[in-house]
């Protein structure tokens, strides 16, 4: 929970965000239909965002797909994976309103654009949170994929910089539409840290986030 002074009130809120990782285990269809079981426990709406567009990056930079190849794959994954748990979907909506929204559709936005030029501006100028965005990826890459060259490896946390700025400023959109709460199972360090004021300089977008990391097993 980031940050952890709403352990006990952040189910006081009325809606919240679940984000999706495609080619993730941690969304096996159990796991899913578990994370969808307790968001409806506590929360009347819940918009799940499909991280689709931004896939792009991880297939271009671990498949070696050229972008617009990486691109048409990663939307493509983001429609599979939506019509492979519309039922699922379908079956909590009594309890909580969930809706669907792709990383694609909110980066055609305006407002996603400016907060994505801010993100960056602050990885350029700002040291600490450059350095903690890269190690985020580092210790991605480190788990992952450790046998590549010194040169893949920055590479790839180069990527994955790209990655995290992205998405940042898709979250930032996300709570600007009155969703204060992210769903997900894992963890965001450099999103724990703005939480814990280490990085002053974020939109306030992210430091008003409330992230819960979930801890669920499939069913």
């Amino acid at each position: 929970m980031s940050p952890a002074a709403h352990q006990n009130t952040f189910e006081d809120h009325e809606a919240c965000f679940l984000g999706v990782s495609l080619d993730n285990s941690s969304f096996a269809p159990a796991k899913f239909d578990s994370m969808l079981s307790w968001v409806s426990r506590r929360f009347t709406r819940c918009t799940v965002l499909i991280g689709d567009s931004i896939h792009r990056l991880t297939l271009a930079s671990t498949r070696g797909m050229n972008p617009d190849q990486a691109l048409e794959h990663a939307l493509d994954l983001g429609r599979q994976f939506v019509h492979a748990q519309q039922p699922v979907l379908d079956a909590y909506r009594a309890v909580t309103d969930f809706t669907v929204v792709t990383c694609s559709e909110v980066q055609e936005t305006e407002e996603y654009a400016e907060f994505h030029y801010e993100l960056c501006t602050l990885f350029t100028k700002d040291d600490a949170f450059r350095a903690s965005v890269e190690a985020f990826g580092r210790a991605y890459h480190a788990k992952y994929s450790p046998m590549v060259s010194e040169a893949e490896r920055r590479q790839r946390i180069d990527t994955s910089s790209a990655y995290f700025l992205e998405e940042f400023a898709v979250f930032c959109c996300l709570t600007r539409r009155d969703l204060p709460v992210m769903v997900y199972p894992g963890q965001f360090i450099t999103l724990a840290e703005i939480a814990a004021g280490h990085h002053p300089q974020a939109p306030d977008e992210l430091r008003d986030l409330i992230l819960v990391s979930l801890r669920l097993r499939g069913r």
